[in-house]
């Protein structure tokens, strides 16, 4: 009698025993889920917002954002995304070109925030890469634009001319045209210094000269 309340003593202690690393997994694989469920919650916010913008995206000041959508998509190819409109006036607009975005803000004189006409020229020149330079240039031009430069081939294989919007901002449109060797550019560099190109009043809508 005394042996049989021993043996069962020994299997109570060992079924507690047992039971302790079963408590353990429970609570560890409890605590697991609850960090892989956080985790996965924090995830599906990206920091760099990858599935709107790219690293860099330019925001223009203008004076009048309906006027400046209207001539970068009749003029420049671009599409609306979206715009963000109040009883004051629109208060942002993004506009997209493939996998480019551009952001308009009206100009605000309080805030400093002044359009490339306000402040006199820009430092800034926009590198817009399209299927043909010459017919975008010309809707550009007609549409509202000013020619700076006239369309050319250039020297490292791009046509490209220049032009500013109506708010000033200058824009570089260009097709890729041809891909030189290190010698070719410095050649071509070397007949435009010696043969500047005219400029965009007396040369007309474009130019065939290489530089």
């Amino acid at each position: 009698m005394a042996a049989a309340k021993k043996k069962s003593k020994t299997n109570k202690k060992s079924a507690r025993v047992t039971a302790k690393p079963k408590a353990a997994a429970r609570a560890a694989k409890t605590a697991s889920s609850s960090a892989a469920r956080k985790k996965t919650g924090t995830s599906k916010i990206d920091p760099l917002n990858r599935k709107v913008y790219r690293s860099v995206t330019p925001m223009l000041a203008v004076s009048d954002v309906r006027r400046a959508i209207d001539f970068y998509t009749s003029a420049l190819g671009f599409t609306v995304r979206s715009v963000m409109d109040t009883p004051q006036g629109v208060l942002h607009a993004e506009l997209v070109l493939r996998d480019t975005t551009l952001m308009l803000s009206p100009e605000d004189r309080r805030q400093n925030s002044l359009s490339a006409n306000a402040i006199g020229n820009t430092p800034l020149t926009l590198y817009l890469l399209v299927e043909d330079v010459d017919d975008v240039f010309a809707s550009a031009i007609a549409t509202g634009g000013r020619a700076v430069s006239p369309v050319m081939d250039m020297f490292w294989g791009d046509r490209c001319g220049i032009l500013t919007d109506p708010d000033g901002n200058k824009w570089m449109i260009s097709t890729h045209k041809s891909e030189p060797t290190e010698v070719q550019m410095a050649e071509a560099m070397r007949q435009m210094r010696e043969n500047p190109p005219e400029s965009a009043a007396s040369a007309g809508a474009g130019s065939t000269n290489r530089y």
